[in-house]
């Protein structure tokens, strides 16, 4: 298995698995959810590709973890030129939400909003070794922690964590969605 940077070759992959760490937000706002993720990645837009590193073996991805650091989001201009007015609305609308049920991202953070294995990698230490990679980048960048959102309701992922050594700082919610995370962190130093 290697870990590689995202390429654009590999955006329907990347798209279908990042679909499935929050199919219920972007089932809400797009009609084709795995489609318009496509696109997002194809352009640049939501994350950026040079923050994306895949897992691949044989020329597949087994996995995926995209990430963030303070400072880092889209802005409305470029999602509208990429994306036409309604898809870009649809993104504001998510990233909204989003910023209602997860954490902020501090100055010296870099934190991990996606991290998704293909169903047929799970169990193999694929998660494991992409934050592994992350950590890796994260020290040297001299930043001070890794943090992510994880929900509870997904043991295994949260268990990955524990065992990668995250702790649990808190938890944040919004009942009429029924989105719930618990916030987690690891420091570096």
């Amino acid at each position: 298995m290697d870990i590689v940077r995202f390429e654009p070759r590999f955006s329907d992959t990347v798209g279908r698995l990042i679909y499935e760490t929050d199919r219920q937000l972007f089932d809400l706002f797009f009609k084709n959810p795995e489609g318009t993720l496509e696109k997002l990645l194809r352009n640049g837009v939501c994350w950026d590709p040079e923050r994306i590193i895949l897992a691949v073996s044989e020329g597949e991805v087994l996995g995926v973890l995209a990430y963030d650091l303070e400072g880092s989001e889209s802005e409305f201009i470029d999602l509208f030129r990429k994306l036409g007015p309604m898809d870009a609305l649809r993104v504001m609308m998510m990233d909204l939400i989003d910023s209602l049920s997860t954490q902020k991202v501090e100055d010296g953070d870099l934190y991990i909003a996606s991290l998704a294995v293909a169903p047929e990698a799970r169990g193999q230490g694929v998660g494991f070794r992409l934050l592994q990679e992350a950590r890796m980048i994260a020290e040297e960048r001299g930043l001070d922690r890794l943090t992510l959102d994880v929900s509870p309701t997904n043991i295994p992922a949260v268990n990955l964590y524990s065992k990668f050594g995250f702790r649990f700082t808190g938890k944040k919610e919004i009942k009429i969605l029924k989105r719930e995370f618990h916030q987690m962190e690891l420091p570096l130093h």
